[in-house]
């Protein structure tokens, strides 16, 4: 069976069956249905690996993520994935696990296959691995940062706008003192958050080093964040308020503070990042930054399937919101004021 049976038997050309197959944003919706149709009544199965060795890369996108526990990247893959099939790629996920070695792994295995395009949020992007599978012709797309650089495309996010906000939201409503679950540094998004963080403290006219007390955990999961609460509470002066660097982060701790007796936010006000998709459903509702994940993943497939890619990289960034809820409590008379009036 061939693209020449197909064409036939639809009573159009050999062309736009192979439209249909590689680029069906040329065809009609009508066109291709009545393809469809007969590709499916005769049983005709598409040779990828043909295709692949004809025109060097397959239609298929490889995405490592950090954490596929996290619905962040769940919702990423999502946006991801809406795409591919309305272009007719395939989809390949795996996590890193915030691991170096398991990335290589992946990025082997997607070099392998020869994919069109990999979507990577990186452990570390500047990774010689990751610069070799460019220079060797695969599109890299970075998810969820932003390459100084600008060698490669990337999807973010205003990390340094979103912590600043956190900041002088904190101090507008009374707390001086601010733990920040953060992840390591290594990671640019976790600096990020710490340097906005700062920023937003100075913007209220306070000093960031006797404002900010800021405890790492080696990976952003409730698990870690369960384990560094023993820190917060060492902490002296004790925190009136915590910023954690992702929701799930902030469930760790709500758990284990629960555990511990101690209530949110009457002894501890809480923030996450992300707004993912449980934040207004715990109690208390989570005050937290909202990302766009699905958009985000959206856009890094459609840079990723682009026939002719221009030259220069395209870098998107989509800007932050601050979600306010219930886990952040005011502590002063002047802080209730201002809230009353936003």
């Amino acid at each position: 069976m061939t693209s020449r049976d197909i064409a036939s038997a639809a009573g159009v050309s050999q062309a736009t069956v192979s439209n249909v197959l590689n680029r069906p944003d040329l065809v009609t919706a009508a066109t291709t249905e009545r393809v469809r149709a007969v590709m499916d009544a005769l049983g005709f199965v598409v040779n990828d690996s043909a295709r692949t060795l004809r025109g060097g890369r397959s239609r298929t996108l490889g995405v490592v993520t950090l954490d596929l526990s996290n619905p962040f990247w769940g919702e990423v893959t999502r946006g991801i994935e809406s795409v591919a099939t309305e272009v007719g790629y395939s989809v390949l996920v795996g996590a890193s696990e915030e691991r170096a070695d398991k990335e290589l792994q992946l990025l082997r295995l997607y070099e392998e296959h020869r994919v069109g395009g990999v979507l990577v949020s990186s452990v570390d992007s500047k990774s010689p691995a990751i610069r070799g599978l460019f220079e060797r012709g695969t599109q890299v797309i970075l998810l969820d940062e932003y390459d100084d650089a600008q060698r490669y495309s990337s999807v973010s996010f205003d990390e340094v706008q979103a912590a600043k906000m956190v900041g002088q939201h904190l101090l507008d409503r009374g707390h001086t003192r601010i733990a920040f679950l953060n992840g390591p540094h290594s990671a640019p998004w976790c600096l990020a958050r710490m340097q906005g963080l700062r920023q937003g403290v100075q913007l209220s006219g306070a000093d960031p080093d006797q404002i900010i007390a800021e405890i790492t955990i080696d990976t952003m999961t409730a698990q870690a964040a369960e384990l560094a609460v023993e820190r917060l509470l060492a902490a002296f002066p004790r925190p009136s308020a915590v910023f954690c660097a992702n929701d799930m982060v902030a469930i760790g701790l709500l758990k284990e503070l629960s555990r511990l007796g101690l209530r949110v936010p009457a002894d501890f006000s809480v923030v996450g990042f992300d707004d993912s998709y449980f934040a207004a459903l715990l109690s208390p509702a989570l005050t937290t930054i909202r990302q766009l994940p699905f958009d985000m993943g959206r856009k890094a497939a459609e840079l990723a399937v682009r026939d002719s890619p221009p030259l220069e990289p395209v870098s998107v960034v989509f800007e932050p919101q601050l979600i306010e809820r219930e886990s952040v409590l005011a502590l002063t008379a002047r802080a209730h004021h201002r809230l009353s009036k936003s």
